[in-house]
C-alpha cells in the first residue's frame, strides 16, 4: 500500500501574513462595488497558506481566495493548480476522518483535471493531479493504490518528460519506488538516486530529505541517515517553512529511533 505521507512534494511559498478578523469571503464579496478594497488574488491565498501551522482554518481561507480568483478568471491554469495543492495540504494537515481524505483529495484531482484540460503540457498540473490521485488511493485502500499504480507511474514519466529538472515529481518517483514492494517494481537503490536528483535540483525540499534518510536507515547507512536529518533540522532557507516546521519535529524523532536502532 502507498503510504500516502511519501507522497506529498509540494511547491515552495515564500510569504508571510497577518491574518484579518474577518473571512476573505466577506472581504471579498464586495470588492466589486466598495472602493479602495483589493480584489483578490493568489499572492493572497500564498501568505494566508505559508501560516497554516500555527492556524490550520488558513488552509480553508486560503481555498476560500483561490475560488473567488477562479470565479473572476475560471480559466485561470495558476490559480487551478494552486488550489489543487491546497486541497492536497488539506487532506494531509486537517483532514480528520477517512470521508474528510477522500473528499479533499478528490476535489484536488477534480480540480487538476480542470486544469490539464486548459494545459495538457503543463508538468505542474500533471504533479498535483498525480500526487492528489495517489493520496486519494490511498485513503480509498490498499486495493484503489494498486489499481491506480499504472497511471501514477505514466503521469511521472510524463511529467519528467515535460520537465526533467521537475524535483517534486523526482522526489515522489523516490518515495514510489522506496514504499513499493519489490514485486511490484520497488527498488532501494533507484529511490535513493531520485531522491538525490531531486535535492541537487532543490536542496531545501524538507519532506524529500525525510525519505532520502529513511532510505538510508533501510539500508542500514545510519550515520548517513542522521547526517541527512540534521541537515533538515538546521535548514535556514526551507522551501516551505509550514511543512519544514512539522517535519523538522518527525526528523528529530527519527534521530532518537536511529540512534536507539544502530547500537
Amino acid at each position: 500500500m502507498l503510504s500516502r505521507a511519501s507522497l506529498l512534494f509540494i511547491l515552495p511559498i515564500f510569504s508571510i501574513l497577518i491574518i484579518p478578523e474577518i473571512s476573505n469571503a466577506e472581504v471579498y464579496k464586495y470588492t466589486s462595488v466598495t472602493e479602495g478594497v483589493k480584489a483578490p488574488d493568489l499572492n493572497d491565498a500564498r501568505l494566508v497558506l505559508v501560516k497554516y501551522h500555527t492556524d490550520s482554518q488558513n488552509i480553508d481561507r486560503s481555498i476560500e481566495i483561490i475560488e473567488a480568483v477562479l470565479k473572476e478568471q475560471p480559466d485561470n491554469v495558476e490559480a487551478l493548480n494552486f488550489l489543487s495543492r491546497v486541497w492536497l495540504t488539506y487532506g494531509y494537515a486537517k483532514a480528520r476522518t477517512k470521508e474528510d481524505l477522500i473528499l479533499a483529495f478528490s476535489n484536488g484531482v477534480e480540480v487538476s483535471r480542470r486544469a490539464l484540460q486548459l494545459a495538457p503540457d503543463n508538468a505542474d498540473a500533471h504533479f498535483f493531479y498525480v500526487a492528489n490521485l495517489a493520496s486519494l488511493g490511498d485513503a480509498k485502500g490498499m486495493f484503489s493504490s494498486l489499481f491506480m499504480l499504472p497511471e501514477i507511474r505514466r503521469e511521472l514519466d510524463l511529467i519528467l518528460e515535460l520537465d526533467p529538472n521537475h524535483a517534486y515529481a523526482l522526489g515522489m518517483n523516490g518515495a514510489l519506488y522506496l514504499f513499493l514492494p519489490g514485486i511490484l517494481g520497488g527498488d532501494i537503490e533507484i529511490s535513493e538516486i531520485y531522491m538525490r536528483r531531486a535535492l541537487s535540483i532543490n536542496p531545501h525540499i524538507s519532506s524529500a530529505k525525510l525519505y532520502l534518510a529513511m532510505n538510508l536507515r533501510k539500508q542500514k547507512r545510519y550515520d548517513e541517515a542522521i547526517e541527512v536529518l540534521l541537515d533538515l533540522v538546521r535548514d535556514k532557507e526551507p522551501s516551505f517553512y509550514p511543512d519544514w516546521y512539522l517535519n523538522r519535529k518527525y526528523a528529530i524523532f527519527m534521530i532518537s529511533q536511529i540512534r536507539k536502532e544502530s547500537r
